[in-house]
């Protein structure tokens, strides 16, 4: 972690980084793990990898949301994530979810209110305000992991119990 002077004591890097200030990461994560939570797994997983490959986040792309897979989610489709606007594989309900999530990424301000009403539409207003939560809080862990250079590890962060450590084919 090059980017982080003065680590804090902990068993992941992202414990060690975020721990300097441990109520705020607490609050945090907390937050992290009830936003994302309160959406659809797979839409927030497809759309967390997304976002992860976007901004070069290593750390992200190691992991997987369980509740995710659980919900039939798989390594195939997660594969054929960079064609998700042609491939068979994903509903027209995850093409507009990940080209919102793009736009999130990029440019937000470019988030026209024709995105928005196209998403809302597709996933009903509550849920849109759901979805664009987990993608705030998603953006925040993403791009600070990539600031404080946090790498993968054997381990997951206590405080991302709902994740798993994508294993090595």
């Amino acid at each position: 972690m090059a980017q982080v002077r003065h680590l804090a004591a902990g068993p992941t890097e992202l414990d060690q980084a975020w721990g300097v200030r441990p109520q705020f990461y607490s609050i945090f994560m907390g937050d992290y793990q009830a936003s994302i939570g309160r959406a659809d797994p797979v839409l927030v997983e497809l759309c967390r990898l997304r976002m992860a490959h976007l901004l070069d986040s290593d750390f992200d792309r190691s992991l997987r949301y369980q509740p995710a897979v659980a919900a039939g989610l798989t390594e195939a489709k997660i594969a054929d994530i960079g064609n998700y606007g042609t491939s068979a594989l994903f509903t027209e309900c995850e093409r507009q979810c990940l080209a919102f999530a793009e736009l999130f990424v990029i440019q937000s301000s470019s988030i026209g209110d024709e995105d928005v009403a196209r998403v809302q539409e597709l996933l009903g207003s509550e849920q849109f305000i759901y979805f664009v939560k987990a993608l705030s809080v998603i953006d925040q862990l993403q791009r600070s992991v990539v600031a404080f250079d946090v790498r993968p590890g054997p381990a997951v962060p206590p405080t991302m119990s709902d994740f798993r450590v994508l294993q090595a084919a």
